[in-house]
């Protein structure tokens, strides 16, 4: 207990001890005992007798720490947690026109356009909302001229009546981009409101809807947290804006009636139970082939930091892989069992209690599983 308490602050979530003192505390780790030995070598307390006892005491203790559990509790692959459907490679070839990794010719010249209006606010304030947008009429208008090709790539997506996710159990895989979609979304509703302040309800109401159909069908296939996320803010600030459009113009019954239909048939409960799912279905089949030192250097950023093969080597006795993901299986399982059942309360709780999994569990089995 008195380490673990020493050693909290350096693996705690969030902590701030630069990444030179948590290479030192591994390298203190490993050298010190080599250190040891050196110098017991040198005074020739290492006779063969000594050796052997201390193999015997030794080989024990690192097969215990490489052992790992005979096999995953929770299995699932990425293919059934979102599998594929007819269809799903069309839908999923338009999406990722706008990807990070292969982003087309139309996408490029997206990311390199200069916007006239700024950073708008969010409809959540709808003072400073409709403060924004009636300030800078002008720009948006000019800028939704400019996205006509960006419109044209989301009616595109409408027109599905399921959007597919192919993205491969892998962290490198490709993603969506961010950009477009918070750009567009964000303009969408800016439009959307101008069209409302100016008594066009109807045509504001069939501005939002596509985008909200298509924030929802991004959620029902996705395999990937990132774009669930998308989805999510996506949906959020459509429906604050539909809120808005509702509030301060006339909109037709048959508009009422589309928005309605496009608000329908949401299973919520179960929206949350996958939201914390998805990560898992991604970490589970890659944690086999996992290696501490690959998982730090990802983290940092750094492919090339010093530690990453020394890690790697030693890497089965800090990481258990099956035990590794059998950790994190049992406690996301247990959190999407709270979050589908509304119980928001407890799921608070226990999701403080999974952060602490390093210090409620000293000791060095596992070490590096339970911190990754």
């Amino acid at each position: 207990p008195a380490v673990s308490e020493s050693f909290k602050q350096l693996f705690a979530w969030g902590s701030k001890i630069p990444k030179g003192a948590i290479s030192l505390t591994v390298l203190l780790v490993i050298l010190l005992p080599l250190i040891v030995l050196a110098v017991a070598e040198r005074k020739r307390w290492l006779s063969w007798p000594v050796l052997a006892a201390s193999w015997l005491v030794v080989l024990p203790v690192l097969g215990w720490l490489a052992w790992d559990e005979p096999a995953i509790r929770q299995p699932i692959t990425i293919e059934e947690f979102s599998p594929a459907f007819p269809g799903a490679e069309q839908s999923y070839a338009v999406l990722m026109q706008y990807s990070k990794q292969s982003p087309s010719e139309e996408a490029k010249a997206f990311a390199a356009t200069k916007l006239r209006s700024p950073i708008l606010a969010n409809p959540d304030d709808s003072a400073r909302w409709l403060e924004s947008v009636t300030k800078n009429r002008a720009a948006i208008e000019a800028d939704w001229a400019t996205f006509a090709p960006q419109r044209r790539w989301l009616g595109e997506l409408a027109a599905f009546e399921r959007i597919g996710d192919l993205t491969p159990s892998d962290y490198s895989a490709n993603i969506m981009t961010f950009q477009v979609w918070r750009t567009l979304s964000k303009h969408t509703c800016a439009v959307a409101m101008l069209l409302a302040l100016d008594g066009r309800g109807d045509e504001a109401i069939d501005l939002l809807v596509p985008q909200l159909e298509v924030s929802r069908n991004l959620q029902l296939s996705s395999r990937t947290l990132v774009r669930t996320m998308i989805a999510v803010v996506v949906e959020r600030v459509t429906m604050q804006t539909a809120a808005l459009v509702l509030d301060r113009t006339t909109v037709s019954p048959a508009s009422r009636a589309r928005l309605a239909a496009a608000l329908a048939n949401e299973n919520g409960p179960a929206l949350a139970r996958r939201l914390l799912l998805i990560d898992y279905a991604l970490f589970a089949p890659l944690s086999n082939r996992m290696k501490l030192g690959d998982h730090l250097a990802a983290t940092w950023g750094n492919e090339k930091t010093l530690l990453r093969r020394p890690l790697n080597l030693l890497s089965a006795l800090f990481f258990n892989p099956i035990a590794t993901t059998n950790l994190y299986g049992d406690r996301i399982r247990e959190l999407a069992d709270l979050a589908e059942a509304r119980e928001l309360g407890k799921f608070a709780v226990r999701s403080q209690d999974f952060g602490s999994i390093l210090v409620n569990q000293s000791g060095m089995k596992n070490v590096g599983g339970r911190l990754m």
